[in-house]
């Protein structure tokens, strides 16, 4: 796995986080489950007013940090077992994706009593997320 680490194109991994990055922002968005999202979570228009007003700096790094180590994981990943074009690249990331954070966040969301729209919101986002981080990295091989 050395050899892997050391052979990754740490430029493509940061492209590809940015990417990663902002389908989370557009996930999350009025434009496709961001009003979901937030009504599933009981969040009002009034509390993520206070939250933004709070200052979005903090969570927008851990966030790109967060995002960087999943990147980073998957990419080492997709190097390790090869890819040779986008498609494999997109069902490798969607196989990890699904099998790897969407299951323990549907696990964890079951014993939380999260509701099923939820579930499917959030692990949905992780299946998209890894399948299009694969695409990319398996284009980039």
């Amino acid at each position: 796995m050395r050899d892997v680490i050391l052979h990754l194109n740490y430029v493509h991994v940061f492209v590809v986080t940015i990417a990663g990055f902002l389908l989370g922002w557009l996930w999350h968005s009025p434009v496709l489950f961001g009003k979901a999202w937030m009504a599933e979570m009981k969040i009002t228009e009034e509390m993520a007013k206070e939250i933004t007003s709070k200052g979005m700096a903090g969570k927008m790094i851990k966030g790109l940090a967060f995002t960087s180590l999943s990147t980073f994981g998957l990419a080492a990943l997709i190097v390790a077992h090869g890819s040779p074009n986008w498609k494999h690249g997109a069902a490798f990331g969607a196989f990890i994706g699904l099998f790897g954070p969407a299951m323990r966040l549907t696990n964890g969301a079951s014993w939380e009593g999260k509701s099923c729209k939820l579930q499917l919101i959030n692990a949905g986002h992780e299946v998209v997320l890894y399948a299009l981080q694969g695409a990319i990295l398996g284009a980039w091989h």
